[in-house]
Parts: structure tokens; C-alpha cells; sequence
């Protein structure tokens, strides 16, 4: 199944981290899950994820994530659902720098498995190795973020981003240009299920969708879905800072106030727009440049009240960015 001697035994990819342009959550959904319509991007923030070859075994070395188990890593379950039932020997070696910090709504669990599947898929040897299509199903099982980070971290970009439907795993690529971020990486992290817990409990009247929505039925259901779409398409910063939402805000908000205040100063610092990205704790502030990133992160600094400098980073949407 995977290259033997004299074939590439070792492949290298960039896990790159995203934020949500737009996150709508549409209501509940009979499996009960939440049905989202969500717009994700990927930035220039990236883990690195190594898969070698060996002689036997599967091994996931981490150590970024310490008192997380193997077994329990995302990475370590895209590897070993790809291979089941074929694997054996030879065995795989994965090891993950880890740049995107967890339980920042920045999805590098998600990211790092999906690199690994297309590492995977590198090195199989056989003429019948998985398409992309394929792998996205694949990641579909696994988590409903990774499906999209098939796309973002392929070799080249498959989409520039993605409107994401029914638990996240849907994609419909969407074409857009490339932006200027401040992302506000503070020292918390957030349970998603909580956040969707607090959501339920605020919005007891919502919707129950007994079938996934589509491309289509999402925009249906919010308008906003479809303005950020085509804000993202604009390539216009300042049109985009008018459109960028997240819905995670009004349950995550009132447990974390401090996010909140990281969201009100990075408007009063300049970015034309913020929001949070996933369920949290990153926050993100668009800008019209790089020049532009930097004026906001110097003001958003003094502003924030000692914040750590190296938890305001500077990135780029997109994947082409060296």
C-alpha cells in the first residue's frame, strides 16, 4: 500500500489554521447536532505535519499537545481510518510541529488530519490511491471541520475558501481574494459543546431540520450567509469588515466578557472589522494591508492592557503566502 524502497518515504505538509468569516447557526437538527452555514478561510498561521514510512506500527508525535493521548489525536484517527484493514507493514511515523494553538476556534486538530490524509495519499503506492473527493469523505467521519482542510492545505489550494453547510462537513468552494487579519490569540479556551449548550438554552424556539441544508438552502435561511459570500468575493477589506459574523458571539460573549472587550478594541483600534472565529477564544480583526495590520496591532496593544505581544499575530487569508 505505501512506498517501499526506492519510492518517496517521507512527505511534508503545511496544516494551515482558518477562521470563519460567517458563522450562522441555522437551529437543531433531529441527530442532535446543530445545522451551521459557515464561511471559512484558510490563513498563513500553519502547523508543520511530517508522515514517514517505517517498519511497522502507527505513532503520532506531538509534542505540542503533551497530555493529550495518542489515540485521542486527530491525526492519529485520520491515519489509522484511512489504512484500516490494510495497514501493516510498512508503518507510519507522523510527527507535528505545532504553530496554531488549541481550543482557539482556529481548527489545527482538524487541519493536522487533514495533512495527514494527503500525506498519506502521497505516498501510496497502488494506481487506485484515494482522489480528493474521496479523501473528503473520508474526513467527513473523522470530524466536520476536515473536510475543508482538504481543499485549503492540498498542493496546490484546491478553494480560497469554502461555504460550509449541515455540521461543517459540506463544502462549496467559494472564490475570493486575499486579506490582511489580526488574530487576538488569548490564554482561554473554549468547549464547543458549552458554547452550543448556552446557544440551546437562549434559543429554545429554534428550528429542527430533519435534512441537511445545501449551498443553496443555507442562504435561503440567512441573508447574511450570502452577503459575507460575496463580500469575501469583493475583494474589498472595508465591504468585508461589514459582513464578517459569528452567532458563537451571543453564547460565548456573556461567560467570556473579555472577548468581548478584545472585539471592541480591536475596532477602536482600526480594523474594519472583528468577530470571533469558531466557538473562540480567537478573535479576529480584518485590515486593509499589511502596513494597515501593523497600525492596529500597535494600537490594539496599548489599548489591551498588557496583553502578551506574541498572542496578536499578524496573518494573511489564503495559503500561498510564504
Amino acid at each position: 500500500m505505501l512506498s517501499g524502497k526506492g519510492d518517496v518515504k517521507a512527505v511534508k505538509y503545511r496544516a494551515y489554521a482558518k477562521i470563519n468569516l460567517a458563522l450562522s447557526i441555522l437551529g437543531k437538527r433531529t441527530d442532535g447536532y446543530h445545522e451551521i452555514g459557515t464561511l471559512m478561510v484558510p490563513v498563513s498561521l500553519a502547523d508543520l505535519v511530517s508522515v514517514e514510512v517505517t517498519t511497522q506500527g502507527l505513532e503520532v508525535y506531538c509534542p505540542g499537545l503533551p497530555g493529550l493521548p495518542q489515540a485521542h489525536n486527530l491525526a492519529y484517527k485520520a491515519a489509522a481510518s484511512l489504512v484500516s484493514g490494510e495497514f501493516g507493514t510498512p508503518g507510519l511515523a507522523i510527527s507535528i510541529d505545532k504553530a496554531i494553538p488549541p481550543g482557539k476556534g482556529l481548527g489545527g486538530g482538524s487541519s493536522d488530519a487533514a495533512a495527514v490524509l494527503l500525506a498519506i495519499r502521497d505516498l501510496w503506492k497502488h494506481l487506485n490511491k484515494p482522489d480528493l473527493t474521496a479523501l473528503v469523505q473520508t474526513a467527513a467521519g473523522i470530524g466536520s471541520d476536515i473536510p475543508f482542510f482538504i481543499g485549503a492545505n492540498a498542493k496546490p489550494p484546491v478553494w480560497e475558501g469554502a461555504l460550509c453547510t449541515s455540521k461543517g462537513e459540506r463544502v462549496y468552494p467559494v472564490r475570493g481574494g486575499s486579506f490582511w487579519v489580526l488574530l487576538v490569540l488569548p490564554d482561554i479556551e473554549i468547549s464547543t459543546r458549552l458554547a452550543y449548550s448556552k446557544w440551546d438554552d437562549m434559543h429554545p424556539e429554534a428550528p429542527t431540520f430533519a435534512t441537511p441544508l445545501d449551498f443553496a438552502g443555507a442562504l435561503a435561511v440567512d441573508s447574511r450567509l450570502r452577503d459575507a459570500a460575496e463580500a469575501f468575493s469583493s475583494n474589498d477589506p472595508e465591504r468585508l469588515g461589514r459582513c464578517i459574523f459569528n452567532d458563537f458571539e451571543k453564547s460565548v460573549y456573556p461567560s467570556y466578557p473579555e472577548l468581548s472587550i478584545i472585539k471592541e478594541d480591536l475596532l477602536l483600534s482600526g480594523a474594519l472589522g472583528a468577530a470571533l472565529t469558531g466557538s473562540g477564544s480567537a478573535v479576529y480583526g480584518i485590515c486593509g494591508s499589511r502596513g494597515h495590520a501593523s497600525e492596529v496591532r500597535e494600537r490594539f496593544l496599548e489599548l489591551s492592557g498588557g496583553l502578551p505581544a506574541n498572542q496578536v499575530v499578524i496573518a494573511r487569508t489564503g495559503v500561498n503566502i510564504e
